[in-house]
């Protein structure tokens, strides 16, 4: 772990997608950043090519589960000993269709997401920072 006098760029949901291209454009931007998602094996592969682009940038991993309230204040808390400079929330997912046929339980995930971890998030680095 680095001191707090480098900084980093947290995007969480950088597994791909918006969240993956936003982590390669900060890389090309000289930005250490601290990439989260579920799936460790998609962060190896983005971090592999953050290297391929800019050795320079330090790459962190954190592999979460945000659609937990608990997970998210601990990823948080893990953070402690990092500056973050930039905090991007692109974790979260969406669905579509006739209520009748809705997963409930996937509905509830989506919310604890897209909403929950958004805000726990959010309001964390902006009162720390």
């Amino acid at each position: 772990m680095k001191s707090r006098d480098n900084k980093y760029t947290v995007i969480t949901g950088s597994s791909s997608g918006i969240g993956y291209a936003t982590a390669i454009a900060f890389a090309k931007r000289d930005k250490n950043l601290i990439v989260i998602t579920r799936r460790k094996e998609k962060l190896e592969a983005l971090k592999q090519e953050i290297a391929s682009i800019n050795a320079n940038v330090e790459v962190v991993i954190k592999v979460c589960d945000l659609s937990s309230a608990t997970n998210a204040h601990s990823l948080f808390d893990d953070l402690e000993n990092y500056f973050i400079e930039t905090w991007i929330n692109n974790a979260g997912f969406g669905h579509y269709g006739s209520v009748k046929d809705q997963d409930l339980d996937k509905i509830e995930t989506m919310l604890h997401l897209n909403i929950e971890a958004l805000t726990i998030l959010s309001t964390r680095y902006v009162s720390k920072y």
